[in-house]
């Protein structure tokens, strides 16, 4: 399994667990899954401790789909290892 599909699975399994939901389909608007503020910012944190990394409030917030967290994970995931540097 290579990283972003690593990042993938393990995105969808946060939102899936976070939002009590069977299948999380990336382009859906993760608000029509019922995620609210409480819950979002829950989830930001497990991102940041399951991938050791850092999600401001401002990136937080243009987060609207679950495609939207993996890229942006793997993005910072990528920087901090150095891949496409």
């Amino acid at each position: 399994m290579s990283a972003p599909d690593t990042v993938s699975e393990r995105v969808r399994e946060l939102f899936r667990n976070g939002l009590r939901v069977d299948e999380i389909d990336l382009d859906t608007p993760l608000l029509d899954y019922g995620l609210d503020s409480v819950r979002s910012a829950e989830i930001v944190i497990e991102l940041e401790r399951a991938f050791d990394v850092e999600i401001s409030d401002e990136e937080a917030s243009g987060l609207h789909t679950a495609r939207d967290v993996i890229e942006c994970v793997t993005s910072k995931t990528n920087q901090r290892t150095g891949v496409g540097a």
